[in-house]
């Protein structure tokens, strides 16, 4: 089963409902601080910024424990049934998907789906060549949803675009706090995003240092990104006319991930 990350959550407000309980109790697992972990219906009261799990006893009645943001390490919530039509229409008619996936995001703000649709949408606007729409979409769900910023399976495209459009304010900040994420992927991504800003800065030495060579030898578990970040780090040994040091960077990128886009990539540089 696919593992999600800890995003606070927050449940569509029914219109014009005097409670202060979120509408839509969402099915999740969650593991708090202390390890244990729960499964129940999970919602966030807004005006007392606190979690709460409805938790079935048995065959007795429903106990709701209260927790805040802090006492939670992660937690996985049930897909959504419209979900897998929205990503088929993404891949399908991505523009005209648009849309759907913000008024999607913002219909499951702090419940982590927002994070999975901000993804969707950098990458449709980033293929697009419009950067700085893509950081502007992926504020809006931060507005609702900070986290999401750096521990969101759309946090890595929005640093991609903060980077692309020039807009990097905050984001050396949002990248060491990604460096602590339990989802391994997202830290790697922090890695390699780490390298591409301070490589835009003119600062390859600490990009190699501090960025695409901790993604070489740290994240050798996850292909994805240790591909990426050799080809990165071939690039940047050659910017620094360390020709032996590229070559060995080439040279594990295609005996590791001969079917990697990265490596295609080297290919038809070469």
């Amino acid at each position: 089963m696919k593992k999600y990350l800890l995003l606070p959550l927050a449940a569509l407000l029914l219109c014009g409902a005097t409670s202060a309980r979120a509408a839509a109790n969402v099915p999740a697992q969650v593991q708090l601080a202390t390890g244990e972990v729960l499964q129940g219906s999970l919602s966030w009261l807004p005006a007392d910024k606190k979690y709460v799990l409805g938790v079935k006893q048995g065959g007795g009645p429903v106990i709701e424990k209260k927790f805040s943001a802090s006492d939670v390490v992660q937690f996985r919530v049930k897909e959504p049934q419209e979900w897998a039509g929205l990503r088929q229409a993404a891949a399908k008619t991505p523009d005209a998907a648009l849309a759907r996936l913000q008024a999607f995001a913002e219909g499951y703000r702090r419940l982590q789906w927002d994070g999975e649709a901000g993804a969707l949408i950098a990458q449709i606007l980033l293929r697009k060549g419009q950067a700085k729409q893509a950081v502007d979409a992926c504020r809006k769900i931060v507005q609702g949803n900070d986290r999401a910023a750096w521990d969101s399976p759309m946090a890595p495209f929005y640093w991609q675009a903060m980077i692309e459009s020039g807009s990097t304010t905050g984001l050396a900040g949002l990248l060491d706090k990604a460096a602590t994420s339990p989802d391994r992927n997202i830290a790697g991504q922090a890695c390699i995003k780490r390298g591409d800003l301070l490589d835009q800065e003119g600062k390859t030495a600490d990009a190699l240092k501090d960025g695409y060579l901790r993604g070489v030898f740290l994240f050798a578990d996850l292909p994805a990104v240790q591909a990426e970040a050799l080809y990165k780090a071939a690039v940047a040994f050659d910017k620094r006319h360390q020709a032996a040091n590229a070559e060995k960077m080439r040279q594990q990128l295609t005996s590791r991930y001969p079917g990697s886009p990265w490596t295609k990539k080297l290919s038809s540089a070469d």
